[in-house]
């Protein structure tokens, strides 16, 4: 039997793998290769740049200027000293760090949690975004955790001691069972699985993350009406195998968006980044096609000032 793959001891911690930018009081990290239109990578829940990094990171970059940001209290990023995590708010702080970098007008690739921060970011300033594509998107309300789990997120105490378990011989097993959760039905890559549970089980980032938890569907409720309203081209892709968010959240959100795509993708699941990269590759060529247009567009009805079209790659 195939043993799982050894993890980093909680007294060795990771080395960033990136650089940082400090916005509204937020160190934020980041990793940025390639040159061509700008991506930024949002990711999901318990995840961080190594989402991007580890998947599709490299290939982007062969024609995109690749960003992905660790959202505030993820990652190796700093919480904001505001304590407000809905996805609004976290918008405003990645948006503030795409204009420090330079990044006029990105495509948005938002993943889970994270779409529905990209969805957030392009509603708030559709002229500052050409396009955005949504990976297995949490984006809808979903009736929030259980009661147990909203227990857990209430204490600071219990998140620690679920990090504690965690990262000990005892919650290995719980840890892998979760991993193989979100890949299914594909395998999960063995890098991926040394180095993203070391971060996700950090006690700050477990507290961030529960504070995520109990803000989203609050959020998501408040985002809900506005969708009818996005002028910004969309992509959804969709795995039907996916079984941390249900596949009919993002047909329900192709449903509702006035500009959107849907891609269906069989047999994949909850991370396509891993398991089908050329489907979501060709959903961010997609994606730059459909933003070029809506730029041209504006510019031919003499609408200027607010769209800057991409760089030729």
């Amino acid at each position: 039997m195939t043993r799982p793959p050894r993890r980093p001891s909680p007294a060795a911690p990771l080395a960033p793998p990136g650089d940082t930018v400090t916005v509204r009081g937020v160190r934020l990290h980041f990793v940025r290769s390639g040159d061509g239109p700008p991506v930024v990578y949002i990711h999901g829940a318990k995840s961080s740049v190594y989402d991007l990094v580890l998947s599709i990171g490299d290939r982007l970059a062969e024609r995109y200027t690749a960003v992905a940001i660790d959202r505030p209290g993820s990652g190796f990023s700093d919480r904001a000293p505001t304590g407000d995590n809905a996805p609004q708010a976290q918008a405003a702080i990645l948006r503030a760090a795409a204009a420090e970098l330079g990044l006029e007008r990105p495509i948005l690739v938002g993943h889970s949690f994270g779409a529905a921060v990209a969805l957030a970011w392009a509603l708030d300033a559709p002229g500052e975004v050409a396009a955005v594509v949504t990976l297995g998107g949490y984006v809808l309300p979903l009736g929030g955790p259980p009661p147990w789990v909203v227990a857990v997120m209430r204490s600071r105490t219990a998140l620690r001691a679920v990090g504690r378990i965690g990262r000990s011989r005892l919650g290995r097993p719980l840890v892998d069972a979760a991993l193989r959760r979100a890949f299914h039905p594909g395998a999960v890559p063995e890098r991926y699985a040394r180095l993203a549970p070391a971060l996700a089980l950090d006690d700050s980032r477990l507290i961030s993350d529960g504070a995520d938890r109990k803000s989203a569907e609050a959020g998501l409720r408040a985002l809900l009406p506005r969708y009818a309203t996005l002028d910004v081209p969309v992509v959804v892709v969709v795995g039907d195998q996916d079984l941390m968010v249900p596949p009919s959240s993002s047909i329900a959100l192709h449903d509702a968006l006035p500009h959107s795509e849907l891609v269906r993708l069989p047999g994949a699941g909850h991370m396509p980044q891993f398991t089908a990269p050329d489907a979501v590759l060709a959903a961010v060529d997609r994606a730059a096609e459909l933003g070029g247009r809506r730029c041209a567009a504006a510019f031919a009805s003499g609408d200027r000032p607010a769209y800057h079209p991409p760089r030729s790659r």
